[in-house]
């Protein structure tokens, strides 16, 4: 197949002390590969779809490595997730140093562009899956705070496990088939680093993020289709994340009183308006259920209120 066709495939042995970087799909130009043993490194590579590649080593003694942070944007950040073979390895990043689980294999994450060393002594094999941020359409925030808290305890870490190690078989056997499996792929990653992300405390999460979920509410508060999932989807986080930094009351709660704090406005300025038209005028599209939130907030219907304020702004007037 040729470099450009959706299941590409590209075989590397690297007898070599390294290999060239920009000849493996999916690796920035800056991560160096290195074999420091005198057996070779057999490295195949997969294109399975527009910013998604799949790479099956097998070596003795290897080592991938950034060696500083590099700046990258969303189309051209690379990250990759791997499972690693039982064996002797480690993985440094950002200050912070994985040790292999005793017997079984593991999950591995890296962002390309942020300064990692992987080495490995002893015979073993990955199977990994580099994938542009763009792909995963996660904030660059979201996806750090995953790989920073990925954890076997994960209810999807198992799963994603599995589901690497049998692309590597799917691969060497039926590599066709890869395509068809990359949107599966990219869902399966996309919502471990979400869940992983849900597990870091919420402490991890900047003010500035509750600031900008307060003024996006503000500006879509007569939006009828806003809600959990809408709002978290607007900040690149998921629903339970929002909930959990959401430091004011129930976030429906929230968002009702201040549509009724805007209704109970607009029944004065507007007076041509029916109570049906201000309701949906300000997000409620159930007439009914618009008045039984309003009397139950300000202890009077809507109707009642507009002509209680009638009442007293005509007697302010006076003859």
């Amino acid at each position: 197949m040729s470099g450009e066709s959706a299941s590409a495939r590209l075989v590397e042995t690297m007898t070599d002390p390294s290999l060239e970087p920009r000849r493996c799909l999916g690796v920035a130009a800056h991560v160096k590969l290195s074999n420091h043993g005198s057996d070779p490194v057999t490295v195949d590579h997969w294109r399975m779809g527009d910013g998604t590649w799949l790479m099956c080593g097998r070596y003795e003694t290897f080592a991938v490595s950034a060696r500083r942070d590099h700046r990258a944007d969303p189309a051209s950040r690379l990250i990759t997730i791997a499972v690693i073979a039982t064996g002797d390895w480690t993985l440094t990043r950002t200050g912070a140093h994985a040790p292999p689980p005793p017997g079984e294999p593991a999950l591995i994450a890296v962002d390309q562009s942020r300064a990692f060393d992987f080495r490995a002594h002893g015979g073993g094999s990955a199977v990994a899956v580099h994938l542009t941020q763009s792909r995963l359409t996660l904030s660059i925030e979201t996806i750090r705070r995953g790989l920073d808290h990925l954890d076997p305890r994960l209810p999807l870490y198992p799963l994603v496990r599995d589901h690497l190690e049998q692309l590597g078989t799917v691969a060497t056997t039926a590599e066709r088939l890869l395509p068809e499996l990359e949107t599966s792929t990219v869902a399966l990653i996309r919502s471990l680093l979400l869940n992983a992300a849900d597990s870091a405390p919420a402490v991890d999460q900047p003010a500035a993020v509750v600031a900008a979920i307060e003024r996006y509410i503000a500006c879509h508060l007569d939006d009828p289709g806003l809600h959990a999932n809408a709002i978290a989807g607007a900040h690149n986080i998921s629903t339970r994340q929002l909930y959990k930094i959401w430091p004011h009351s129930p976030l429906a709660d929230y968002i009702i009183v201040r549509r009724l704090e805007r209704a109970r406005t607009t029944l004065i300025t507007h007076p041509h308006l029916t109570i049906a038209a201000i309701g949906r005028r300000h997000g409620f599209t159930d007439p009914t259920h618009f008045t039984h939130r309003f009397r139950a907030t300000f202890g009077v219907a809507p109707s009642h209120w507009r002509r209680a304020q009638n009442s007293v702004t005509a007697h302010r007037a006076g003859p």
